[in-house]
């Protein structure tokens, strides 16, 4: 019989390995100790959703719908008031605005290191202006503040994003579109009303 070679760790490892093959791998795998250990989560890559892109984009472009067919029965002509289109048009765009400062307040409280109160105000900001535009004012003046709020707040959007501390880029790559689509609704709307 041989006699016992004196090997570090690693080769007894391997010698372990090679003898007692998947068993070994098994002992290993539990940490040594014999208690399971959890399976990592894989780290998520910048730019992936757990939903998926192609879900999020299409949840987001079903939020332009109502404000395209409100302009498209402006087009139309319908017997309906067309006050009445613009109004609900606006309250709706209010609404949006509402739900893009929350998705900012959500951003800014997520991050690892906390919210800054620049982040805060930024979420804030948007929330306070919006609110008062659900009101029933004059639609084609609430519609005329929702675009240049909605196209501040994406030029927001995108610097934050740029500078790090905005939403991931796989949503503002949806967002932009969406701001273009809801920018024409409103556009085709207000020129359908001034006609």
């Amino acid at each position: 019989m041989a006699a016992p070679v004196m090997m570090g760790a690693n080769g007894a490892e391997r010698l372990g390995a090679e003898k007692f093959g998947a068993a070994a791998n098994d002992f290993r795998a539990r940490g040594g100790d014999g208690a399971r250990q959890r399976p990592q989560k894989p780290a998520q890559t910048a730019g992936t959703s757990p939903v998926g892109g192609a879900a999020a984009a299409s949840l987001a472009y079903l939020a332009a719908a109502p404000l395209i067919a409100g302009a498209t029965i402006l087009v139309a002509r319908p017997l309906w008031d067309a006050d009445i289109i613009l109004g609900l048009m606006a309250s709706y765009g209010a609404a949006l605005v509402l739900f893009f400062a929350g998705v900012r307040w959500g951003v800014a409280v997520m991050r690892p290191e906390g919210p800054t109160m620049r982040s805060l105000a930024g979420a804030a900001i948007p929330f306070i202006v919006g609110l008062p535009l659900l009101a029933g004012f004059d639609a084609e003046l609430r519609i005329g503040a929702l675009m240049a709020l909605m196209l501040l707040l994406l030029m927001d959007d995108l610097n934050a994003t740029r500078r790090g501390d905005g939403a991931p880029t796989w949503y503002l790559a949806v967002r932009a579109p969406l701001t273009a689509l809801v920018e024409v609704a409103f556009l085709i709307a207000l020129a359908v009303a001034m006609r």
